[in-house]
């Protein structure tokens, strides 16, 4: 009989490890690209953000170049990739407009992107890492037409 309970518990742990990598695929297969995608910042530094929707965003090109806006400022930057997942941003620059509200998040925001090494996709989420810790996490936006 034991023998019987331990084949039936391993027939089960391998369906439910079957059904739990088809669904990873099927959101890998799904995930938005990192090239023109917007992305919003919605964590930072382990904190939620709750930021208007029209700010802390990023767009990453593919010739490299990245464009946004933060607070207040537009972003504008370049950016390498390698095949493992890394993430090297340049120096980001920004207009010097003065910011009323979230001036010190946006320095911060620009500081942040320079320390990152690595970025991972989650469906519609991009995971921002400094040498495995992350960092920030943005949300895909809909795309408008």
């Amino acid at each position: 009989m034991t023998k019987i309970k331990t084949i039936l518990c391993a027939l089960l742990c391998a369906t439910i490890l079957v059904g739990c990598c088809s669904a990873c695929r099927q959101r890998q297969k799904n995930a938005k690209p990192l090239q023109g995608t917007q992305w919003h910042l919605v964590q930072m530094e382990g904190k939620d953000m709750a930021l208007p929707i029209d700010s802390f965003n990023i767009t990453l090109a593919q010739d490299g170049s990245l464009a946004g806006v933060a607070a207040c400022n537009r972003l504008l930057g370049q950016y390498t990739t390698t095949e493992k997942y890394g993430i090297n941003f340049g120096q980001v620059g920004t207009t010097m407009m003065l910011c009323p509200e979230n001036g010190e998040l946006e320095s911060a925001f620009t500081q942040l992107l320079g320390s990152v090494t690595h970025y991972d996709i989650d469906y519609d989420k991009l995971i921002l890492l400094e040498n495995g810790v992350i960092k920030a996490v943005f949300q895909a936006l809909p795309t408008t037409k």
